[in-house]
């Protein structure tokens, strides 16, 4: 009786087979699980279903009826239901006492360090707080791992360096479900293991085992904090670290219980010694019968039938021996950066694969309908490819040779379907590229911003009305009740700032393309960004990380001047430049008053000089579009002084010093930070005396303000398409056409009071030089006098001019122009006074209190 025989639990029917014993299917869910790759009904005389403790008693009295000698589980999932069932017909079963402790990794390492076996620290919850509070409190120091609590191959397991980045991981575990279907309701975080992981697989009888073959793992961590396996390196049992792994996964056999059958066991070989990351009482997913006979005279699935059904010939042939190496072999799991639905399957291209002299098997994981995707872990690798040879030399030329073989086995098109994206939040641009690239989209529109009604959302999209499109919660509620919850995304997208980390965890859990949510965390994260590209060796300022501003008695000044802003902000709000202590103290006491909701800032390092900002685009690393320029001021001067924020772009050809002096840093910063695909805006401070660049900040969308249309004026360059283009892995187009001349944004001033009247955007678009105009305050409400952040302003116009000098004038006109035109009723007037404004305002009319005539 098999358990839940997905994926190398296909091997287990044809072993027993040839020892003369059929097999029986038992699914421990109500349907089969569509992640994994399905047992062959044909193999099995039946199937069962057992999803429930109400079904386990039909299902043991139909299993006694057939006279069985074993149950075992083919699967991960399979584990618990095939020790209850053993256990239940009196076969050889390794019990339900510690069956827990074989599937939940938490419970797995507390029940080694019961048993006083070498083992990780960890803490597991279902707040993500919590988890990063335990990471940066009681961790024993980063790294620290996050991950599923009974997932497998790689599944959402994420390395992190700090406490944000925990939180980030634990949000992308506990938004998502498992590779078995099954939500996780938890996530683990446990400390890291550093060294050389290793794979120890063997098969036991009675407690007695026999090591079917030990396996060093050669692989990379992802800027993303994702492992991608490259080869799996089978060792000589004489080599140095063989007989110390199996004596360490003895002692770990002894204390999970598992006696009988297969176990798949990952060891990190640490300072300290083996260390268990976790175990499989099931056989190894990278097992392959005929390769392992090659390479190390047996194989898992045969040596598990014979276990089970002729105990005493196992024992007699196996227990306590260890396989030997009868030939180098690894398994290479390949990476691809292909996108789409798997058309076809190119055997000409396999063949080529498998005319390589080690090759002894081409594992092609995709069929005709599939759908492939960027490597990103295990599960997403494309091809498994079995190599083995007298020499590791010529295994590894093989590996070297398959690299340009590889993507020529998938033909990949493109689906007949119009592609779909979710747009957290409606981005005019986006949206316009949209209906002229032929993609649907929802889009997810929240109360406020529906409310606010700038923003239209064009026929022919989808509207989703709903609380707060930055909530999970909320968005992924909505798509269920408007029957989309099963739609076929494409990709999850978002230009709002506060949106990014939230598009992250919903793809994961719609099973699409969007910035992943721990890269999306850095793009965010102030303090993050900074500790990363100073790691790298970029220029930033030095960080001291508030954990609540309210309280700052604990903070310790550094500095000479610093910034205060929120740890994750935007747009300059709440970010002031403080002289010292005291400085500190009073806005700390201001913003408990005003019982702020943000409560972690950061402390920045003041670095002075001009600001700069970098924007542009990048698809699979290569940075493809790069436009640079500065504000007129920095942005917190003009906070200060009160002046309308303006900004241009430097002329490419005119200007190429500043590209000379911006791009290798931008470069460094996005490889940095871990950005691959996407659009960007980046600030940076140079200093006009050395010339040199200090990284400031970016965000992984497009810039703000009129950005996108001063770049398009200048370049031609369509940033919304090119973030429509990179979210669904396309490469967005790069055609750029410089025009000559000066083009810049700059803000339109109000006064305080309620807004009567202004001139339209027409108006100004037929003063000279105006390009484009946009009014964004409404008539009928009350505009604040003093700028406290860089969204505060009436409207936006993009002026040209043939140089600098010019630009500014023309600020300046259309400013004033816009100022005498502006009816805003004044503040703080008795009545008397506002009808003496009214009367002046419109002397044509009488509005005195008349008599009868």
């Amino acid at each position: 009786m098999i358990v839940d025989g997905y994926s190398t639990g296909a091997f287990l029917p044809p072993a027993f087979a040839r020892l003369g014993v059929d097999v029986v299917h038992v699914y421990s869910s109500a349907q089969p699980m569509s992640t994994m790759l399905q047992p062959d009904a044909d193999a099995y005389r039946g199937q069962l279903y057992c999803p429930d403790a109400t079904a386990f008693g039909t299902t043991v009295e139909a299993l006694r009826t057939l006279g069985p000698v074993a149950v075992l589980a083919g699967q991960e999932p399979g584990v618990p239901l095939a020790d209850a069932l053993s256990e239940a017909l009196g076969l050889a079963t390794n019990g339900t006492h510690l069956s827990a402790a074989r599937r939940d990794k938490y419970e797995m390492i507390e029940a080694l360090r019961r048993a006083g076996v070498r083992c990780a620290d960890q803490y597991k919850g279902s707040d993500p707080q919590a988890l990063a509070d335990w990471a940066e409190r009681t961790g024993g120091g980063y790294p620290v791992v996050v991950k599923p609590l009974s997932s497998a191959s790689t599944d959402h397991v994420y390395r992190c360096h700090d406490a944000a980045e925990v939180l980030a991981a634990a949000r992308a575990v506990l938004g998502s479900t498992d590779i078995f279907d099954r939500p996780n309701s938890e996530a683990l975080v446990q400390s890291f293991l550093e060294g050389t992981e290793y794979i120890v697989d063997t098969v036991s009888v009675a407690g007695q085992r026999y090591v079917c073959g030990v396996w060093e793992y050669e692989k990379e961590i992802l800027p993303n904090g994702r492992n991608i396996y490259d080869l799996d390196v089978l060792l000589d049992p004489d080599d140095g670290p063989v007989p110390a792994l199996v004596a360490y996964v003895d002692t770990v056999l002894q204390a999970l219980g598992i006696e009988h059958g297969p176990a798949h066991a990952e060891v990190i070989m640490t300072p300290h010694g083996p260390t268990l990351v976790e175990i499989g009482a099931r056989l190894n997913g990278n097992m392959n019968p005929g390769f392992h006979d090659v390479c190390t005279g047996a194989n898992q699935a045969d040596l598990t039938a014979l276990a089970y059904t002729r105990p005493s010939e196992f024992t007699r042939r196996y227990a306590g021996l260890v396989y030997s190496r009868r030939a180098a072999a690894a398994v290479h799991s390949t990476r691809t950066g292909l996108s789409g639905l798997v058309e076809s399957v190119d055997r000409e291209a396999v063949a080529r694969i498998e005319a390589l002299p080690s090759v002894h098997l081409v594992g092609v994981k995709l069929g005709p309908g599939k759908r492939i995707s960027p490597t990103a872990d295990l599960l997403t690798s494309p091809l498994r490819i079995f190599l083995t040879a007298d020499g590791m030399e010529q295994v590894r030329a093989d590996r070297d040779a398959v690299q340009d073989l590889k993507d020529g086995v998938y033909r990949v098109a493109q689906d007949q379907r119009r592609p779909s994206v979710l747009l957290l939040g409606p981005d005019k641009y986006v949206m316009q590229a949209c209906l002229r690239g032929g993609v649907d989209a929802v889009v997810a529109w929240g109360a406020a911003g529906y409310d606010h009604g700038l923003a239209e959302v064009p026929e022919g999209l989808t509207v989703l009305l709903v609380d707060d499109h930055k909530s999970p919660e909320a968005v992924l509620t909505a798509l269920h009740r408007a029957g989309l919850g099963e739609h076929p995304f494409d990709a999850v997208h978002t230009s709002d700032e506060w949106a990014l980390v939230t598009a992250g965890m919903l793809a994961t859990q719609l099973g699409c393309r969007a910035i992943d949510p721990v890269t999306a965390a850095y793009f965010r994260d102030k303090s993050l960004q900074k500790r990363a590209v100073a790691a790298a060796g970029i220029p930033a300022a030095r960080v001291t990380v508030i954990d609540d501003v309210h309280d700052v008695s604990g903070v310790a000044w550094e500095y000479d001047r610093a910034v205060l802003k929120p740890v994750a902000g935007a747009a300059t709000a709440r970010t002031a430049v403080v002289d010292g202590p005291e400085a500190l103290r009073a806005l700390s006491r201001r913003y408990r008053a005003e019982r702020t909701a943000q409560r972690t800032f950061v402390l920045e390092e003041y670095i002075g000089g001009e600001e700069w900002i970098a924007d542009g685009f990048l698809h699979d690393g290569e940075l493809l579009f790069l436009a640079v320029g500065r504000y007129g001021a920095p942005c917190l001067t003009m906070i200060d002084e009160q002046t309308p924020l303006w900004m241009r772009h430097f002329d490419p050809k005119d200007e190429a010093w500043a590209y000379d002096r911006a791009e290798p840093v931008v470069r460094r910063s996005l490889e940095a930070l871990g950005l691959r695909d996407g659009v960007f805006h980046m600030e940076l401070f140079h200093d006009p005396g050395t010339g040199g660049l200090t990284f400031s900040e970016c965000a992984a969308r497009r810039g703000g303000a009129l950005i996108h249309e001063q770049i398009q004026a200048k370049f031609g360059v369509h940033l919304g398409e090119a973030a429509l283009m990179s979210a669904l892995g396309r490469t967005p187009r790069a055609e750029v056409e410089v025009r000559p001349g000066v083009f810049g944004t700059s803000y339109l001033k109000g006064r305080a009071g309620i807004m009567f009247g202004c001139p339209s955007p027409a108006e100004l678009r037929a003063l000279p030089g105006v390009e484009f105009a946009r009014v964004e305050f409404p008539a009928g409400e009350r505009f604040l006098g003093d700028i406290d952040n860089t969204n505060h302003r009436v409207g936006q116009v993009l002026v040209s001019a043939a140089d600098e000098e010019r630009l500014e004038a023309r600020f300046a006109e259309v400013g004033a122009w816009f100022e005498e035109r502006l009816v805003i009723a004044p503040q703080g007037l008795t009545g008397r006074e506002i009808r003496a404004w009214g009367r002046a305002l419109r002397p044509e009319a009488d509005f005195r209190d008349p008599l009868w005539p």
